[in-house]
């Protein structure tokens, strides 16, 4: 048995839901989009740390197309069908994100990258001293930002509604059984 499985609590296995790989990447990017926004000097630790998110999101993207399963690529499909579905059947728990989070996963990984293309463009001599992708990588900051508060928001509702502790399973890689009452 793994170390991973063994981090599920005794008693209250649940199921897999996120392997290893899915919460070391997990945890590295938002510890970089954290470090990114509050030192917000521009200087080299903030780029190097600003490229290595986008690595993260590349390294995740990657895994998601051998993964299979909830940390797979078929399984972060967004349909806005099945997104006007869940919502209207009354958001039921789901195995791995539910609708809403996996446009929440795209939204933050798109703004990842643009962020880190937007930083390197600002650093290019053909853009050297232009305000204007300055200003398209700051509005990106803010909209990361928002993103993020709407992602941890959305995580906190969820986990109320369905009662039971996502940000947990984000560290055992496990969910309670889904034939356990809430």
């Amino acid at each position: 048995m793994s170390a991973w499985r063994r981090a599920a609590p005794r008693g209250r296995a649940g199921v897999p839901v996120w392997d290893g790989a899915v919460r070391v990447l997990h945890a590295l990017l938002a510890g970089a989009v954290l470090f990114t926004l509050v030192v917000d000097d521009g200087g080299p630790v903030h780029r190097a740390v600003g490229y290595a998110a986008a690595g993260v999101v590349a390294a995740r993207l990657l895994h998601a197309c051998i993964a299979r399963g909830t940390n797979g690529l078929a399984a972060l499909r967004p349909s806005l069908r099945d997104t006007i579905a869940w919502l209207r059947s009354g958001a039921p728990r789901t195995a791995g994100h539910d609708p809403l989070g996996i446009w929440m996963v795209w939204l933050l990984w798109a703004l990842v990258g643009l962020l880190a293309a937007t930083g390197w463009m600002s650093r290019l001599d053909t853009f050297w001293g232009d305000d204007g992708v300055r200003a398209v990588h700051a509005w990106l900051a803010d909209a990361l930002t928002i993103a993020v508060a709407a992602h941890l928001a959305g995580v906190a509702a969820m986990s109320l509604h369905w009662q039971e502790n996502l940000p947990l399973t984000m560290v055992t890689g496990r969910r309670r059984d889904f034939d356990q009452p809430g």
